[in-house]
């Protein structure tokens, strides 16, 4: 292989990974990415539009005679003859000659329940790729317009694991997150799963589907991303570190190996003692909405939180090792800690009052009419819905500045800062929304 192509397939790998990885499931994107993930690319010149057919289905193609239509369809089965559903076929077209495959600009086309398909097809070589988060293609798929195709599908490989207590029961509902350890630079190796979280069934196993690389198709090979027959094998870390989260235990990581077939096993310990505290204002006032964050100063990741009623906290499932706080309301930080260990009683003061402003807010459309049933979030809002005269209040608003989201009915959501000042009891605040 060329060092042209090597490093072409490393940068392609490495946009699966990625892809794969922080995969969020948006439709328009996955359609565009195509085959291999990656960074959506510039939005599709005229002359590569060009290429599908953007007549109505059904219409014949001057390409492949009278009669003949731009249309691909077919349906996608697993080995066992199962349709596969809840995927999505993403398309490419390699024109005659072509250099360069051209994605779809229609997008990815879902899957049925009886993992049927049908869309537009081109005028080249048509390449489908499955979108799926356990289940992989076997071989290159190349699609034929107007000929209704079956594809054959299958599982990606697994690693399984089980989280049990100190006494070996099973532990339910355990959500276990893996990440490359601390230090870890390989610049070569990718994420090894489709998902970086798993969740413990009723027996205590989990399970991770593994990345693997889809087979080379001609849209590939002429784009340089790929070479046909070469090895489908994805270079990952050799280690990782699981971490597992469960109601009532401590916070649980191991080391785990990825170059084996064994079953991973987590054991959850009783957790340490909770963390009791209270938090006020100068004159001793609770905070209506105050809640207090805790992050381990050793364990970054591990993060609890625990509301603030009428001043008092608790802060449990802790392990060894000291914690942060942070008091915080409607995204005001009140007050910090540092350093502070399991088993401990502590008392924080905000540095601002507990009593504040009362905030009126007055949700009206493009043309100033009061809009009834926005909800709002962001704030001292949460879910809130605006009343029949498109208002919503809250009450002990902190001075501060607040980005708030506010959804129309049937719209999409939009965002409006809102500042409010000290010294006003009360504060009446219009939010005029866009006409679209």
């Amino acid at each position: 292989m060329s060092r042209v192509r090597l490093i072409a397939l490393l940068v392609a790998l490495g946009l699966l990974g990625v892809a794969l990885w922080m995969s969020s499931g948006d439709r328009a994107r996955a359609g565009r990415r195509g085959a291999r993930g990656g960074t959506p690319r510039a939005p599709l010149t005229d002359e590569e539009r060009s290429v599908w057919d953007a007549r109505p289905l059904g219409v014949a193609s001057r390409d492949e005679g009278p009669g003949a239509a731009l249309v691909v369809s077919g349906r996608v089965e697993d080995r066992d003859g199962v349709p596969v559903s809840e995927g999505r076929l993403a398309l490419e077209c390699l024109p005659a000659g072509g250099s360069q495959g051209v994605p779809s600009p229609h997008g990815a086309l879902e899957l049925g329940v009886d993992g049927e398909f049908q869309g537009p097809g081109c005028r080249g070589t048509i390449c489908a790729s499955l979108v799926h988060t356990s289940m992989i293609q076997d071989e290159a798929w190349v699609l034929v317009s107007g000929r209704p195709a079956l594809l054959i599908a299958r599982q990606l490989g697994r690693q399984d694991g089980v989280v049990v207590d100190a006494e070996g029961a099973p532990v339910a509902g355990a959500r276990l997150l893996v990440r490359p350890l601390p230090g870890e630079h390989d610049p070569t190796a990718l994420p090894p799963f489709t998902s970086r979280s798993a969740v413990s069934d009723g027996e205590g196993y989990f399970s991770y589907a593994r990345v693997e690389r889809p087979p080379c198709d001609p849209c590939g090979e002429a784009s340089g991303r790929c070479t046909i027959g070469d090895e489908r094998e994805v270079p990952t870390y050799a280690q990782m570190l699981l971490i597992a989260r469960a109601p009532g235990y401590r916070s649980a990581e191991v080391v785990v190996e990825l170059d084996g077939d064994e079953l991973w096993r987590v054991v959850m310990e009783e957790p340490a003692e909770p963390i009791h505290g209270r938090l006020v204002d100068e004159q001793g006032r609770p905070y209506p909405r105050a809640r207090i964050l805790a992050r381990s100063s050793e364990r970054a990741y591990e993060v609890h939180q625990a509301a603030v009623e009428d001043g008092a906290f608790e802060l449990g499932e802790l392990s060894d090792g000291a914690y942060d706080l942070r008091a915080l309301q409607d995204g005001i930080e009140l007050a910090a800690q540092a350093g502070v260990v399991a088993g401990a009683n502590v008392e924080l003061r905000g540095g601002l009052p507990a009593e504040g402003i009362a905030l009126t807010l007055r949700i009206r459309d493009a043309g100033g009419a009061p809009l009834a049933g926005a909800v709002v979030d962001g704030g001292p809002f949460s879910g809130a819905r605006s009343d029949a005269n498109g208002e919503l209040r809250a009450d002990d608003v902190l001075p501060g500045a607040y980005d708030l989201q506010v959804r129309p009915p049937g719209r999409g959501p939009e965002r409006h800062p809102v500042m409010v000042s000290d010294g006003e009891p009360e504060l009446v605040a219009e939010i005029r929304l866009g006409g679209r």
